[in-house]
């Protein structure tokens, strides 16, 4: 999806050879249980955020996931399903990608040691560079993955209603009329789905509002965020409303999906 202009495209990592190892991808065997082993291949899409995954059968499949739902990659057998499934001699050979919450782990066996070592250090390479992207960097990062999850049937494409629904998951309510107006002025195809540049033009409506951008330039004294000390000064100088720290403290933790405009809590 071409809405990966929203970031900066690869993190800092421009020409590097951990980076250039990921683009091109490799056949890494996928191990579900002692006799289903299946080649799959596996390459960094050029967003530099997402993992694209395809069979080896004659009637392809392909599946991607986003590198920050990793948590860990661990070089050998160590996982559960690894230890059962594979044997001794196999150890230096394998590597498992470990997902955040109950997703299963990919247990994988490379060629050799040093393309399981490649692939190891390459990934963990790029998920840290992901970890240490600055708070701005970070929430366009949020915003890119909360636009592909939108995306339910992965065509890059988003209709009216899946842009709705990315609307929902950055918590920004708009009217529906006043959203299909917007939807409209950016479909330059007439097509009824918006992509690449349309999508980025159509957020860009959604959320450069002038008065915005001055309220936040006045009150949003700490990194281009609000903390709750600066939202209880705008709720009392321009709402009227007589707020205190524990009700700003509130209003961010429900309208502030993202954690890393929560951290300054």
């Amino acid at each position: 999806m071409e809405t990966n202009r929203i970031e900066n495209k690869n993190n800092g990592l421009e020409n590097d050879r951990d980076l250039q190892f990921l683009l091109q991808g490799g056949d890494l065997l996928k191990v579900r249980s002692s006799s289903w082993k299946k080649t799959r291949y596996f390459r960094l899409m050029e967003d530099c955020k997402t993992m694209f995954r395809e069979s080896k059968r004659t009637f392809k499949t392909s599946k991607t996931f986003l590198v920050d739902e990793i948590s860990a990659v661990r070089m050998g057998r160590q996982s559960d399903g690894l230890r059962k499934n594979t044997e001794e001699n196999v150890e230096s050979r394998c590597f498992s990608i470990m997902f955040k919450g109950r997703r299963k782990n990919l247990d994988l066996i490379a060629s050799s040691e040093d393309e399981a070592r490649q692939w190891v250090d390459s990934l963990q390479k790029i998920l840290s560079s992901i970890n240490n992207l600055s708070t701005q960097a970070k929430m366009e990062h949020w915003i890119f993955s909360c636009l592909r999850k939108s995306d339910k049937n992965k065509d890059d494409k988003l209709s009216l209603s899946e842009l709705k629904n990315f609307m929902h998951l950055i918590n920004i309510e708009v009217d529906d009329d006043y959203a299909e107006i917007l939807f409209e002025k950016c479909d330059k195809s007439n097509s009824g789905y918006l992509a690449g540049e349309e999508i980025k033009h159509f957020y860009d409506l959604l959320t450069h509002r002038e008065e915005i951008d001055v309220i936040y330039g006045e009150y949003a004294k700490t990194s281009g965020f609000m903390s709750p000390q600066n939202l209880v000064d705008f709720l009392k100088k321009e709402q009227r409303e007589d707020a205190t720290l524990a009700d700003a403290q509130n209003i961010i933790q429900k309208h502030e999906p993202d954690e890393n405009g929560q951290y300054l809590m």
